[in-house]
């Protein structure tokens, strides 16, 4: 099995498309900072942010900017219910050195909104659709990839859609000679296999049958992904292995259910038809004529807008 494009959990030609249609910006603060851990700061409130939310934004700030704890600006309110802690949510964002003011990045992808992706993910607790965060703080608290970074750095961040944290449907009859698998709280899996022979060719099955829209051949999707393996026909316990394995990381994935993207036409035939809100076992014994036996346990969260 092809599993490496997995990894990928945004294509640029999808976060191009995404920030089309994107909601005008402004510079007022909103009221989503009452029920975040983030409060607004002099530093955060020293950011001017301009441009249309979803768009490379116009940033103006004094340098040096230094905070020492987060610090976070509702630079622009958005519309809707406030988002919820676990919920998977598109957003695009622009870094910026507070030393200098400089930009170090800017990128699009999901994240799920709490700290398993740091400020960055946490900051999203309670904010609503369409609006614009400024971040300021430390940039290790910020983003994992700065790790032992402690100089300030500044995040815009723009919420373009909100999606489900893990799958919501009804839970479904398991079907005979398939593993079982169960769930954390947060939607986190595990699989059980027991004592039953392992399947002798490619099957898939609805563990939690979702109400949301139906999943069509070309659409893009929001999904959460984990594989399992094991090796031996008598195995009675799976393990986690690496790659696919989105709840770990706090980023699912977004693509379309293509052959070339998921390298197994058994996992395409399972998210097409499937509705959002579901969540899928699919079981492809001796996986690339290896003998180990891949398992998928897949969360639909939702279908993305591209118009």
């Amino acid at each position: 099995m092809r599993l490496s494009p997995l990894a990928r959990p945004l294509t640029a030609v999808v976060a191009a498309v995404l920030v089309a249609g994107a909601l005008a910006a402004c510079t007022t603060s909103g009221s989503d900072s009452d029920c975040s851990q983030f409060a607004p700061g002099d530093t955060s409130n020293a950011v001017t942010v301009s441009g249309e939310v979803g768009g490379t934004p116009v940033v103006d700030l004094p340098t040096p900017l230094i905070a020492n704890e987060v610090q976070r600006t509702v630079a622009v309110a958005g519309e809707g219910d406030r988002i919820e802690s676990g919920a998977a949510v598109l957003v695009s964002y622009t870094y910026y050195e507070g030393a200098s003011g400089g930009s170090v990045t800017e990128s699009t992808g999901v994240y799920t909104a709490s700290d398993v992706n740091l400020a960055l993910g946490e900051s999203l607790v309670c904010a609503r659709p369409g609006s614009r965060l400024v971040l300021a703080g430390p940039a290790e608290d910020i983003d994992a990839q700065y790790a032992g970074t402690s100089d300030t750095l500044v995040a815009v961040v723009d919420i373009q859609q909100v999606f489900l944290g893990k799958a919501n449907g009804i839970n479904q009859l398991p079907l005979d000679g398939m593993p079982t698998v169960v769930t954390a709280v947060d939607g986190t899996p595990g699989l059980a296999l027991g004592y039953q022979a392992d399947v002798a060719e490619p099957r898939a099955a609805t563990i939690k049958a979702g109400g949301g829209s139906v999943v069509k051949e070309g659409d893009v999707i929001v999904f959460q992904a984990r594989l399992f393996t094991w090796s031996s026909p008598t195995a009675t316990e799976a393990t986690v292995s690496g790659q696919p394995d989105s709840w770990s990381t706090g980023r699912a994935f977004v693509q379309a259910p293509t052959l070339e993207f998921l390298g197994d036409q058994t996992l395409v035939d399972a998210i097409v038809g499937a509705k959002v809100g579901s969540q899928l076992l699919v079981v492809i014994p001796d996986a690339g004529g290896t003998g180990t036996t891949n398992a998928f346990v897949i969360d639909i969260l939702g279908i993305a807008t591209t118009d």
